[in-house]
């Protein structure tokens, strides 16, 4: 319960440092998007999923493994295309998901924990950390992952 509280105030703490003011404009969104929200994700099966669509739609990839760059994944790229997320890792050592900005695992970071899944990353927003992509949305900007022992 504590992991799932952690991981939760992250999250709030990460979209609360996101309304700051920005030194840089961000495009309009064209067409509306999903409310965001955390669920439950589907049964535990091992994998990581990304989708380049809103609720788990478009093009999608999955990993059991780390990845240190989302270009190659089953033929196709999903650097920088991410809109929402499944970590259906089974539970235990290594169950969640540090999520990076750059390839191999650097730049900011953000964590997926276990059994979640995100139905819509433009709200989500990596971790002001001095490093590279930090206070960005996590929507169409993750490169890289890997699996951890906690959030």
């Amino acid at each position: 319960m504590k992991k799932i509280s952690i991981a939760l105030t992250a999250l709030t703490l990460t979209a609360l440092a996101a309304a700051a003011p920005s030194a840089s404009a961000q495009p309009a969104q064209s067409s509306p998007a999903p409310n965001n929200s955390v669920a439950a994700a589907a049964a535990a099966d091992g994998y990581l999923y990304a989708w380049d669509g809103f609720a788990r739609s478009g093009a999608q990839c999955r990993w059991q493994g780390n990845d240190d760059n989302w270009d190659t994944c089953s033929g196709i790229s999903m650097r920088n295309r991410a809109s929402s997320l499944e970590n259906r890792g089974y539970a235990g050592a290594y169950e969640d998901v540090d999520l990076y900005y750059s390839p191999s695992w650097q730049g900011s970071r953000n964590c997926l924990p276990n059994g979640y899944y995100l139905d819509n990353l433009t709200g989500i927003y990596f971790l002001w950390d001095g490093k590279a992509g930090q206070g960005q949305t996590m929507n169409n900007n993750i490169a890289s992952h890997r699996w951890s022992n906690n959030c």
